[in-house]
């Protein structure tokens, strides 16, 4: 066969593609190739033809072979991305990642290869070679904001907070108008930092620029809950101001009568987060004859946990792939009776499917810290101790109150046991927190140095994720240091895997609750490994986590009313090291036994609460308070 013959099939193999005869145009193109394999088009041609058919592994090898051929072969490489994303699309990413790796080997100075294989890399959790793959896209493209903002996301990701802050830095310097870069920078790096302030003040100018971004907006109400200096009127009326851009629409259709009610869970956090922890325990025990339970995952970052949800869920809905107009269509057409936020204004939220009334009855609960300000948010699901009387007119929400803590909880099921008191090895007692750093704040450092004080040869070991860079340990060292604490007092530890994480309160004889942003699953694991947690309250629902916790274990006499008791609590505890020692040995038990941890209980009440709510909206009552309780 003549290269003019192998041409002419060629070009009866495009025609018949044409025609959308597929099989015919992918043999004839292929004894084109059989005849004469070095010619590039030849091999991009067919590529094109085997991805019409659907064909996306074989159609990205086609394209690979005219890369080899012609690294510059455009019509190849961008039929390979294209390939690739379909690939990536039908659940298989690995296989993606490596043909991309194929792509950027065969022509390294291909920017889409390069950031799209880096985007892959960093889904696949190998950042370090995302970082690097960002890092060339930046020299490929160093006019464009986009990948120094990727870096920063990725080395936020790594808790190389310093560094993430400076890539943001220079992506606001390439594009100072992207919104995304500054909402970023204030609640990755610089809140991460325990700087929430100065991330505010960031969020606070960016809105006087970009008054419509509800990036940011999102970003300042979660900013705000962790400010001591503001007051709960002034937090309750910035989400009504929120809340006032997105009024309430008619509701849906009523679904048809059916057996059950059709509860449907929305969240980007089934997973290993505070969320997926406290939602287990109601999906395992819904009563499955009158309640079907559908999750609505926007979780791009799935886990262990994640399949243990997905296995207790009667349905579940992936939905990162769905705008907010085509999810709520979704709800609506999945006949949803209560509908269930467990986000709030937390990044990867869908309060504008809520706004949206997707459902009849719009509930929040256990994923943000009170009131969404959403008019169409029907209830804030709470306790008596989270939202005591007198909260409600806080809310939007009717605030619906369970009769125990608003959260239940199942305990690790690896965590360690609890080891003997520090302070009985040591000679020396040793205070602690592991809280995330955005709770850090110049007040708590100023009370927890007046602990120090009380207790003169005492230490204070802080673990959180962000110690692992240096620049962020040593903010953090200078600002105790500035509150007169000597720096050799301090032990700042890294985050870690979690039973190593649970591990660490071996070296822990009494933890120190943040405010105005209490621990809530970090003092419920403080509790189960045998540390008692000092808690100072407060009047905004962030700050009562430990309040309830405390309360469920039957502990209320380690809340404090006031910065003094505080201090004379956290000192007393250790003052005495036999009673510690008895008490840490029991608290695993305390808990054991707490409503807290009794999932079946909590569910049932919660049941009750979405019958009630249920029962109003079918009478045409409304929303409003209400409480329960057990006989």
């Amino acid at each position: 066969m003549t290269p003019h013959e192998a041409d002419g099939l060629h070009r009866q193999g495009l025609v018949a593609a044409q025609a959308g005869r597929f099989e015919d145009a992918l043999d004839l193109i292929g004894k084109a190739i059989e005849a004469y394999p070095g010619v590039p088009i030849w091999w991009a041609n067919y590529g094109l033809v085997l991805e019409s058919m659907g064909h996306a592994a074989a159609a990205a090898n086609a394209y690979c072979g005219a890369l080899n051929l012609d690294p510059s072969q455009d019509i190849a490489m961008e039929g390979l991305l294209a390939a690739t994303e379909a690939i990536r699309a039908a659940g298989h990413a690995d296989k993606a990642s490596d043909t991309l790796h194929r792509a950027v080997a065969l022509n390294p100075k291909s920017l889409a290869a390069v950031a799209n294989l880096a985007v892959l890399r960093r889904v696949q959790d190998r950042r370090a070679e995302a970082l690097a793959l960002y890092d060339r896209a930046a020299r490929l493209d160093p006019a464009s904001w986009v990948h120094p903002y990727n870096l920063g996301n990725t080395l936020a990701e790594m808790n190389r907070l310093s560094e993430a802050d400076a890539a943001y830095q220079t992506a606001l310097a390439l594009d100072p108008g992207r919104a995304e870069i500054r909402a970023n920078r204030a609640t990755r790096a610089l809140a991460m930092q325990g700087r929430a302030d100065e991330a505010l003040a960031e969020i606070d100018s960016a809105l006087a620029l970009f008054p419509d971004a509800d990036a940011l907006h999102a970003a300042r109400l979660c900013l705000m809950q962790l400010q001591p200096g503001l007051t709960l009127p002034q937090i309750a009326q910035a989400h009504a101001d929120w809340g006032a851009r997105h009024p309430d629409r008619p509701p849906p259709a009523v679904p048809a009568p059916a057996p059950k009610l059709r509860i449907g869970y929305v969240s980007p956090d089934f997973r290993a987060h505070p969320v997926g922890f406290f939602l287990e325990p109601v999906l395992a025990h819904h009563d499955r004859t009158e309640f079907e339970a559908i999750c609505y995952a926007n979780t791009v970052n799935s886990d262990w946990k994640t399949q243990r949800l997905m296995d207790h869920a009667d349905q579940w809905v992936w939905t990162t792939g769905l705008d907010d107009e085509a999810l709520a269509e979704r709800i609506r057409a999945d006949g949803i009776h209560i509908l269930v936020d467990l986000a709030g204004h937390t990044a990867g939220n869908r309060l504008p499917v809520f706004a949206r009334r997707a459902a009849p009855v719009q509930a929040t609960w256990a994923g943000y810290v009170g009131t969404t300000g959403l008019p169409a948010m029907d209830y804030l699901i709470s306790d008596a101790r989270q939202s005591p009387e007198g909260a409600d007119g806080w809310c939007i929400e009717g605030v619906v109150r369970m009769p125990d803590a608003y959260v239940p909880w199942g305990p690790p099921e690896d965590a360690p046991p609890v080891s003997p008191l520090p302070l009985a090895a040591r000679g020396y007692p040793t205070f602690g927190s592991f809280n995330a750093l955005p709770k850090l704040n110049d007040e708590v450092v100023a009370l927890w140095a007046r602990v120090l004080a009380a207790v003169p040869d005492s230490r204070l070991l802080l673990r959180a994720p962000g110690f692992e860079d240096e620049g962020t340990a040593s903010l953090v060292r200078a600002r105790f240091e500035r509150a007169g604490v000597d720096p050799a007092r301090l032990d700042l530890l890294r985050g870690a895997p979690h039973r190593a994480f649970l591990a660490g309160y071996a070296g822990v004889d009494v933890a120190l609750d943040p405010f105005p942003y209490s621990g809530g699953l970090t003092t419920l694991e403080a509790l189960w490994m045998g540390v008692p947690v000092v808690t100072l309250g407060g009047d905004r629902f962030s700050a009562r986590h430990a309040v309830t916790h405390l309360a469920s274990a039957g502990l209320s006499d380690l809340v404090a009313d006031g910065p003094d008791a505080y201090v004379a609590k956290a000192a007393s505890l250790v003052a005495d090291p036999a009673e510690l020692s008895r008490l840490r040995g029991s608290l695993r038990d305390r808990l054991a036994k707490s409503p807290a941890l009794d999932g079946v209980r909590f569910t049932r009440a919660l049941e009750a609460a979405y019958g009630v709510m249920w029962q109003r909206f079918e009478s045409g009552q409304g929303r409003a308070s209400f409480s329960l309780s057990f006989d």
